[in-house]
């Protein structure tokens, strides 16, 4: 578990900020290394790892060094928050020398990650450069730039949300309406799933103070399920990430491709057969009646019956000696997603 604590002068200075492409490019090479149990990246992963064996082998360099769990090079801070791409990998490239070679040390040290070439970046290397900026665009055309509009939208969405709350409910209703990723106890704000850098704060707990810094709060897409805090070298606030919840409608329309229709994308999220028997299910029908409809045995559509329930998706209930499927407001909602 983490503990932040919060002076009075930090509790003025709580922001939500939005950090960026740069910053969901690096926290999606953690969901491209280490999947997770959250199937809805499933449909962004796939052509992802496909996409990727055609890349230079820097790109694969890159991704090693620059996955969170591998220790942690924190570009977050390094950049601050940029809405622009091309403007936060100049931003990177014009970062002062001190703090550039502080954060591109820091995950050899800590996760015996060899740095090399990108070693040789952060000492003002200009060949290393050009392969650092060349393997970044190259993985964000293949990963994020496709799909950044509907994933800014998210953000933004995300952000004015907890701005509205707190603007007219206070600071305490804002963090007190985080939960359970997050847990105010004010002036403490809990995070307890917490395991810190190479899992080393699992099972204990880290206590941090603010000091009159301030917290920016970052919601981000690709983000562990367990928010992350990043502490700058010098003065400047800290900042907490946090997963954004995507629920299966949310995921369809975020990952949609351009052109594709919604038969098809639905299929793609939860698979072929999956997908037809939430179109069954949406006119009410026992599991006989659903096995009958997809052409599959009964025992087939109770199990798919089942995921589609524990997904949040289909309620069932039993009447005597048959089970009755329905939609609820959320299958409906991905079954009707635009």
């Amino acid at each position: 578990m983490l503990r932040i604590h919060f002076t009075v002068a930090d509790a003025t200075k709580v922001r939500v900020a939005v950090l960026g492409p740069l910053a969901e490019l690096q926290l999606s090479l953690h969901r491209l290394r280490r999947p997770g149990h959250q199937g809805w990246f499933d449909r962004w992963r796939a052509p992802t790892v496909a996409g990727a064996r055609t890349l230079s082998p820097d790109v694969g360099e890159l991704a090693r060094f620059l996955t969170p769990a591998a220790g942690l090079v924190d570009l977050f801070t390094l950049v601050g928050p940029v809405d622009d791409y091309a403007d936060a990998v100049d931003r990177l490239c014009r970062a002062p020398a001190g703090p550039l070679r502080d954060e591109f040390s820091f995950a050899p040290v800590v996760a015996g990650v060899r740095a090399g070439w990108i070693g040789d970046f952060a000492h003002g290397d200009r060949a290393a450069r050009s392969r650092l900026v060349r393997a970044l665009d190259d993985y964000h055309g293949l990963a994020i730039e496709p799909y950044w509009p509907r994933i800014r939208a998210l953000l933004d969405n995300e952000r004015a949300a907890r701005i509205d709350v707190m603007g007219t409910h206070g600071l305490d209703a804002m963090l007190a309406g985080m939960a359970p990723t997050l847990r105010w106890k004010a002036p403490v704000l809990e995070v307890p799933g917490y395991v810190g850098v190479n899992r080393a704060g699992a099972g204990k707990v880290t206590e941090v103070h603010l000091d009159g810094r301030g917290l920016v709060l970052a919601p981000s897409v690709f983000s562990d399920t367990d928010p992350g805090l990043f502490e700058p070298l010098n003065d400047d606030p800290a900042v907490l990430l946090y997963p954004i919840g995507l629920d299966p409608a949310a995921a369809l329309r975020l990952w949609r491709r351009d052109g594709e229709s919604g038969e098809r994308a639905l299929a793609g999220l939860l698979g072929g057969t999956r997908a037809a028997a939430l179109r069954v299910i949406a006119d009410g029908c026992t599991t006989s009646e659903l096995a009958q409809r997809i052409g599959i045995s009964p025992g087939g559509a109770s199990q798919h019956a089942t995921v589609l329930r524990e997904a949040g998706l289909v309620v069932s209930h039993r009447h005597r000696n048959t089970v009755r499927h329905t939609l609820t407001g959320l299958g409906a909602g991905l079954l009707n997603a635009p």
